[in-house]
């Protein structure tokens, strides 16, 4: 399978994928374009896999819809939509076109490849690859996908959630992702109210230089003994 065939099948997953998200989430097309910046028929060939989506797009569209990245990725991938509050996306999505640009640059340059080589590989112009690796032009997600690939990486590493704002649904379910990761004892700790004086001394402790630290504790040596 050529590069053309594999950008065309992975175009048309995402579509899918999309598109079951907006409807549970009981959005439009032209809410879901006017979140984008782009017009109802550009996003509705975004829909019917025509166009490929960018990974800034299809993060802007995972936070729009209240559900994880990863779920526009994988069929597999198991959510719950819930309710969310807006906000705008255009400046973020513009600075993560940048970043994205420089990442994909990188990840060329580290597995030793020109530009015109990546370029055969994603059946593309050296030109456009430039583009793409200047922010001039978005890399639609599939193309970024192959390319990832090619260096030897995942899209995964692609992805930035400390710039991306996530929905309060999907903030939730990491917290208690997080959680769930915790020794039994520590997160029953953790989550015990009473605890909670407790939590903040060893915050003020971890924000504590070693010098004081030490100070501390000789200080509670000369109490004890």
């Amino acid at each position: 399978m050529d590069a053309r065939q594999t950008i065309a099948i992975r175009n048309r997953i995402v579509s899918i994928l999309v598109k079951r998200a907006r409807l549970e989430a009981a959005k439009t097309q032209q809410e879901c374009a006017d979140f984008l910046g782009c017009s109802p028929s550009m996003f509705s060939q975004y829909e019917r896999g025509m166009r490929g989506l960018s990974l800034p797009q299809l993060e802007a569209l995972a936070y729009f819809l209240d559900v994880p990245v990863e779920s526009l990725l994988d069929p597999e991938h198991p959510y719950e939509q819930q309710e969310e509050e807006q906000m705008p996306m255009s400046q973020i999505m513009e600075l993560r076109q940048r970043i994205l640009a420089v990442q994909l640059r990188k990840c060329r340059e580290a597995s030793g490849l020109t530009q015109q080589e990546m370029g055969e590989m994603l059946g593309c112009s050296a030109y456009m690859v430039s583009q793409y690796e200047s922010g001039k032009s978005e890399i639609p997600l599939a193309e970024l996908e192959l390319a990832a690939r090619q260096c030897g990486r995942t899209l995964d590493g692609f992805f930035d959630d400390d710039m991306v704002p996530l929905g309060p649904g999907v903030r939730q379910r990491q917290l208690v992702a997080r959680l769930d990761e915790l020794p039994p004892d520590v997160r029953d700790f953790v989550l015990k109210p009473t605890n909670s004086l407790y939590l903040r001394i060893a915050l003020l402790l971890s924000d504590l230089k070693a010098d004081n630290l030490r100070n501390i504790a000789e200080t509670l040596l000369d109490i004890t003994f």
